[in-house]
């Protein structure tokens, strides 16, 4: 099945907003693999984790990570990116970005 790359960005990136809204990563990775991207991996649970797809030299890639922000004496909710790439071979076409906390 081929992949409509901009539609797919457009749906991820949307879901992307709605994820960030509601402090949590599931609806933007859940969009990822409806349009087609493979998680990435060995599947054991990390601070990054990648989905993707490959064709015709056109790559899609959405990415999760997260990080503790506490300092000592100052506990800190995690910062969570989740970002996503288009990409044909290795000139970035699209880039999109949401941010949340948790």
């Amino acid at each position: 099945m081929q992949i409509d790359f901009e539609r797919a960005f457009e749906a991820i990136a949307g879901a992307m907003v709605r994820a960030a809204k509601d402090c949590s990563c599931s609806t933007a990775s859940t969009e990822a693999e409806r349009n087609g991207l493979i998680e990435q991996g060995d599947g054991k649970p990390s601070q990054l984790q990648v989905w993707e797809r490959s064709e015709n030299g056109n790559t899609l890639r959405f990415q999760w990570r997260w990080y503790d922000q506490s300092q000592a004496f100052s506990i800190q909710p995690d910062m969570n990116i989740m970002s996503l790439e288009l990409r044909q071979g290795d000139v970035v076409l699209r880039r999109a970005e949401e941010r949340y906390q948790d």
